[in-house]
């Protein structure tokens, strides 16, 4: 069976990945309303609701910092649309070695921007519980 778009696979993965703020986009839709976003991120971190601001409400550098997150987090997101287009393209006809390899530094670009995400948090958090100290 050769798998389409949306591929079962990254959907399921994409399931969960909404609960942390994913939302897949169709198309030309945007993906940089910072303040929208934000609201969505803001549950990241392990401070009382009422201590995180509205991104219009943190402080000029931690806003910087939110939205350095925030942009690591939607290039990890095409990085993930790019790993689905890819892994399909990997069983539309035979099996091809530079199809796999393409895939393989897909995958790897994505790994490393979660990281990079997971980095990002924990800057934003130090900065989140710096001021509310």
């Amino acid at each position: 069976m050769i798998p389409e778009l949306p591929n079962k696979l990254f959907s399921t993965g994409r399931s969960v990945l909404s609960k942390f703020g994913y939302v897949h986009f169709e198309g030309e839709e945007s993906r940089d309303d910072w303040a929208e976003m934000w609201e969505h991120l803001k549950g990241d971190f392990p401070l009382e609701q009422a201590q995180v601001p509205s991104f219009d409400g943190l402080e000029p550098t931690v806003r910087e910092a939110a939205r350095d997150y925030m942009k690591v987090r939607l290039l990890a997101d095409h990085y993930l649309d790019e790993c689905e287009r890819l892994h399909v393209n990997i069983f539309k006809g035979s099996i091809e070695t530079d199809l796999v390899e393409k895939y393989s530094l897909a995958r790897d670009r994505y790994e490393h921007s979660v990281e990079d995400f997971g980095e990002a948090r924990v800057k934003v958090q130090g900065l989140l519980s710096k001021n509310a100290a």
